[in-house]
């Protein structure tokens, strides 16, 4: 198997969707020796910034010395982004001999076992007996169980080979990140010594529920018996879930935003610089390369996740806490290109990441002054996007994300009620070097809607880059 065949296995697996459900992914990691329970780890959950937040402590932990994996989705431009050991991406090679491994443990393990064309490489999986789902995938009910278990999914492959990774690596700690929910998402098979919610926000409402509470209810899943939690959400509907969760399972909660006092003295583009001290403590001074304010609440939540993990037996000094947050790399979140124009790609994906943006774009003075390349998928509420994005743009560039999820930038017929002017040109490239054209020097592209236009994005500029 070569590496390309490997990744065409992997991404073929997408044909059995999204399964909420933990049956397979623990007969999986059963089949392979439970790697999942062969080092301590840090559960990220929560709708926005968890990513940043499993950054932010990754970073903590390898500058104290730890050797760290960090498990994280999706990626930007390649699988291997994925997982990373001290900060590595894996190695193609051993994505290559872990996937050959797990598929020959799927097809003595799991029924219709998924083959690989032995020509071409090309994955041709059976058609599996499953219920399409309201994103147009397929799905079984959360927590369903089943008389025998059905294919893995990729995200549950992903994860399994993630595990694996991190054992024969010999992580000291691994940072895992939820994919989505959190009660019955793969990731949750770990006992993890912290638990992380960073916020909570409407989303995926087919699959976690139409409120804040009942999404809520999912990624308290998290929660474990007898285990240490990290909040940093702010809706009352939704912490008052968590905090009955926590009770329930004699968790021990730590909330920020009641226990921490913080003030951001500087924000701008190349950086933050912000002030945090306990409740009528000292405070000290923290710097931050990621941008944005929304990202302190996370830089404060990832501070918050190792000061625990010292309590039960981390060595982790304020020294090793600060300059891991200094150095701290997290990219597609409001990634800056200088030039003239500037141009920002943001992976905002949903209404509160627009938000988020939104007042990014308004503190650095940028409203009115850009012009925004605007892609998203079907599944998304583009519609509340647009509504706090479209005000701000001189223009909009409608595009088409680089997914069979892409919503048809021809069929937003509303976009023109909340933007100026709109047009449209489906390839990302090309809706980036016509945005350049048209942009003062002085002014901004903004890039934002989805992780998939981001990634594009990235590599029309790399182009863009080697012609000047």
């Amino acid at each position: 198997m070569t590496y390309p065949q490997a990744i065409a296995y992997l991404y073929g697996l997408q044909r059995y969707g999204v399964k909420l459900d933990l049956e397979n992914i623990q007969r999986l990691l059963g089949a392979v020796g439970d790697p999942h329970r062969r080092f301590p780890s840090i559960l990220i959950g929560g709708t926005n910034g968890k990513g940043s937040t499993a950054a932010f402590l990754a970073s903590i932990l390898k500058t104290a010395g730890y050797r760290v994996g960090l498990y994280t989705s999706p990626h930007l431009l390649e699988f291997t982004e994925r997982i990373q050991v001290d900060g590595q991406a894996i190695a193609e090679a051993d994505v290559v001999a872990l996937t050959n491994e797990l598929r020959h443990v799927i097809a003595e393990f799991f029924p219709t076992p998924y083959t690989l064309h032995p020509a071409s490489g090309t994955p041709k999986p059976p058609t599996p007996p499953l219920q399409k789902g309201g994103t147009g995938g397929f799905r079984h009910a959360p927590g369903a169980a089943s008389s025998a278990p059905t294919h893995p999914t990729f995200f549950e492959v992903a994860t399994a080979l993630a595990f694996m990774h991190f054992v024969r690596s010999k992580v000291d700690y691994a940072v895992v990140e939820v994919g989505m929910g959190g009660r019955f998402d793969a990731t949750n098979v770990i006992d993890a010594q912290v638990a992380v919610i960073t916020n909570i926000a409407l989303e995926h409402e087919e699959y976690l529920g139409k409120t804040l509470g009942a999404i809520a209810a999912e990624k308290a899943g998290i929660v474990k018996e007898g285990t240490r939690v990290v909040t940093a959400v702010d809706a009352p509907e939704a912490l008052a879930v968590i905090t009955d969760a926590c009770r329930k399972r004699g968790a021990t909660l730590f909330d920020v935003r009641n226990s921490y006092d913080w003030r951001v003295h500087r924000s701008d583009l190349s950086g933050q610089r912000f002030s945090l001290g306990e409740k009528g403590q000292p405070t000290e001074t923290f710097d931050i390369p990621l941008l944005g304010r929304h990202q302190v609440i996370n830089a404060v939540a990832a501070l918050a996740a190792a000061r625990l993990l010292r309590t039960a037996g981390a060595v982790i000094s304020e020294g090793s806490i600060r300059e891991g947050l200094r150095q701290a790399q997290w990219p597609g979140r409001l990634q800056i290109f200088p030039g003239r124009p500037l141009v920002i790609l943001d992976g905002a994906h949903n209404p509160a990441g627009a938000i988020a943006l939104r007042a990014f774009l308004e503190e650095q003075g940028f409203a009115g002054r850009l012009t925004l390349v605007f892609g998203v998928l079907q599944d998304k509420n583009w519609i509340a996007m647009l509504q706090e994005l479209g005000p701000l743009a001189k223009r909009v560039i409608l595009t088409r994300p680089e997914s069979e999820r892409a919503a048809d930038p021809r069929r937003l017929p509303e976009a023109e009620r909340f933007c100026p002017k709109i047009e449209i040109l489906e390839d990302v490239a090309e809706a980036i070097a016509l945005a350049k054209t048209v942009t003062d020097p002085e002014d901004a592209v903004v890039v934002t809607g989805s992780l998939f236009v981001v990634s594009a994005a990235l590599r029309a500029l790399e182009v863009q880059g080697r012609q000047t």
